[in-house]
C-alpha cells in the first residue's frame, strides 16, 4: 500500500438488524438526529420530536428466544412508528406480517382527545435487504387502506412502508447527490456504507444530509467495539446456515423437513458457540446470550456445566 494512501476503517454491516437498531437508539444526540432524519424521509413529514420505547422480548430466529431488534417509537403528535431491518428473506409472507404489526400498533394507540378524529397514525416501516415484490421495480412503497375500485383513501391511520434495498438505483461519482430524495440517500447509505469501494460516494451522501452524517458517526463508534464484531460474526454465521438449509431443502423437495432439521442443527451450533465463548471468557452471560440468541437461563446452565 502507498505510504500516502489512507487506510479505510472497516465498518459494521448496518443491514444486520442489531447494528441497524444500534445506530438509532444510543443515548447520544447523534442517534436522535439520525432517527428523526430517517423517519422524516420515510414518512414524508418533518419529524422534530421522537421518543424511543423499550422493546418487549421477541424471537430473533424461528424456534429460538432472543432480543427484539425493532425500533418502537412515539412522535411528538402521538403518532407511533415501528422500524425494522430485515436482512434475510426467511420465506415469510411479509405483506401479511406487516399488516398485522401495523394493526397491532393502531390498537395500542390511545385517542388524544374525545373524538375519533384525534386518533394518531401508526407506521410499520421495514427496510429489506432483498426483493419483496419482484414484479414492481419501485424501491419504496407506502401502503394505506384504499378502495379497490376507484383508489379512494381512508384517512391513513394504518401505514405500511417498505424499502427494498436491491431495487435502489445505482449511483457513482458523477451522480447529482443533492438531487436525490432523502429516502434514497438513506437507502444507499445503509446499502453501501460498509463497502470500502463506495467510501467517496457515501462521504458525499453524508455531507448532503446531517442525519446521515450523524448515523455514520454512530456506526464508526459502534465499529470500534470488538464485541460488536463478535456478535455480527455469529449472526452472519446463523444467516448463512439458514440460507444453505433453505437452498438444500428446495433442491431435494423436502423444504418443511429441512427447516425442522435446520432449527435443531442451529440450536446445537448455538450451544457449541456459547460453550466456546464461556470457556474463553469472552463477554458476560448477558452479552453471550445476546450474541448467540439463547436465553440467559441456558447460558447460565452451560456455564455451570463448564465449571463442573
Amino acid at each position: 500500500m502507498n505510504k500516502t494512501q489512507k487506510q479505510i476503517k472497516p465498518l459494521l454491516n448496518p443491514r444486520i438488524d442489531r447494528n441497524f437498531k444500534s445506530i438509532f437508539t444510543q443515548d447520544r444526540e447523534e442517534s436522535r438526529i439520525a432517527l428523526k432524519s430517517f423517519l422524516s424521509a420515510m414518512i414524508g413529514e418533518t419529524i422534530t420530536e421522537v421518543t424511543v420505547k423499550e422493546n418487549e422480548p421477541a424471537i430473533q430466529f424461528d424456534g429460538e428466544k432472543g432480543i427484539s431488534f425493532d425500533i418502537n417509537c412515539v412522535l411528538g403528535d402521538g403518532t407511533t412508528a415501528q422500524v425494522e431491518m430485515q436482512g434475510l428473506d426467511k420465506d415469510c409472507d411479509f405483506g401479511n406480517r406487516a399488516e398485522y404489526y401495523a394493526a397491532r400498533l393502531v390498537s395500542s394507540n390511545r385517542l388524544r382527545g374525545e373524538d375519533w378524529k384525534d386518533m394518531p397514525k401508526s407506521y410499520q416501516i421495514t427496510v429489506m435487504n432483498f426483493m419483496f415484490d419482484k414484479k414492481n421495480e419501485a424501491p419504496i412503497h407506502h401502503y394505506t387502506l384504499t378502495d379497490t375500485n376507484d383508489g379512494a383513501k381512508l384517512p391513513g391511520i394504518i401505514n405500511v412502508i417498505f424499502m427494498e434495498l436491491p431495487k435502489l438505483p445505482p449511483i457513482n461519482d458523477k451522480t447529482d447527490i443533492e438531487a436525490l430524495p432523502t429516502a434514497i440517500k438513506w437507502g444507499k447509505f445503509l446499502q453501501e456504507v460498509d463497502n470500502p469501494k463506495k467510501k467517496s460516494i457515501i462521504d458525499r451522501i453524508a455531507k448532503s444530509e446531517e442525519g446521515i452524517m450523524k448515523a455514520e458517526v454512530m456506526l464508526n463508534a459502534l465499529s470500534d467495539e470488538r464485541w460488536n464484531w463478535i456478535i455480527q460474526g455469529k449472526i452472519e454465521g446463523q444467516e448463512r446456515d439458514i440460507r444453505s438449509g433453505l437452498a438444500n431443502a428446495e433442491e431435494r423437495g423436502i423444504k418443511i423437513g429441512e427447516k425442522r432439521g435446520l432449527k435443531r442443527g442451529m440450536k446445537a451450533n448455538a450451544i457449541a458457540n456459547a460453550k466456546n465463548l464461556l470457556a474463553m471468557k469472552l463477554g458476560t452471560h448477558e452479552q453471550i446470550s445476546q450474541a448467540i440468541g439463547l436465553p440467559i437461563e441456558k447460558i447460565e446452565e452451560l456455564a455451570k456445566e463448564i465449571e463442573e
